[in-house]
């Protein structure tokens, strides 16, 4: 994907709770929450925090990616001590894909055009309203172009939005921030036949892997490995 490689972008990340990895191997794919709804998930399987957020914003029909290696969300779950990985998609994986960029954060951003002052203005560099989404998006690829060109470099916080689901090629990549996740990460590969690599990074910030949290995702794992039909137990990770 030239749009990506020409900002030196070679990967493009999901980052999700660790408990996630075995319906993601399985699937090999990222899911909107239609998707995931069409395949028996319940909403007790989403963010407990966006679900709603998402949808009302009109983001609901998408797979959420960002260009952010470090997303705050992210400090703040490993911070709380709840393990998390981060997927990385191969830029390859996007070439057939419909996507659209938002240089706004879709769960936090509460300016929308019903607000006081207004919504987000449109630009070249800031995307455009699309379907009743209360945020402007990049759909075309010159307004991807430009909001990359300027945001891309600044640093903002980029989501990369896939319509439905993105498929994940075999040199997908795991990342993991502790030997003990890793191990966890290769397990789930191993009883999946995944060709995925799993690697360990450094810990974006401090993480305090908490035991109680850490026995409830090894349970959860096991549970999902042993039935391919269940669909999890509503485990809570979004109030640590």
């Amino acid at each position: 994907m030239k749009l990506f490689t020409d900002h030196g972008i070679n990967f493009v990340p999901h980052f999700a709770p660790l408990h996630y990895l075995p319906f993601i191997t399985r699937a090999k794919s990222l899911k909107s929450k239609p998707a995931l709804a069409c395949g028996g998930f319940l909403n007790s399987h989403f963010r407990s925090k966006s679900k709603k957020r998402d949808v009302d914003r009109g983001f609901g029909e998408y797979a959420f990616l960002t260009l952010s290696q470090n997303p705050r969300i992210v400090i703040a779950k490993l911070k709380g001590g709840f393990p998390h990985i981060a997927i990385h998609a191969p830029v390859h994986a996007f070439q057939d894909v419909q996507f659209d960029l938002c240089r706004y954060n879709v769960a936090m951003a509460r300016r929308k055009p019903t607000s006081p002052q207004g919504g987000f203005p449109e630009s070249e560099t800031n995307g455009r309203y699309y379907d009743g989404k209360t945020l402007p998006i990049a759909r075309t690829e010159a307004d991807k172009e430009h909001l990359l060109k300027k945001h891309y470099p600044a640093g903002t916080m980029i989501e990369v939005l896939v319509c439905d689901q993105l498929p994940l090629p075999e040199d997908t990549k795991v990342i993991c921030y502790a030997p003990e996740d890793l191990a966890i990460a290769q397990r789930v590969g191993d009883a999946l036949g995944s060709a995925w690599q799993v690697r360990l990074s450094a810990t974006p910030g401090i993480y305090n892997r908490n035991p109680e949290h850490v026995q409830a995702v090894e349970e959860f794992i096991q549970l999902a490995l042993d039935d391919p039909l269940w669909r999890g137990n509503g485990i809570e990770f979004d109030n640590v």
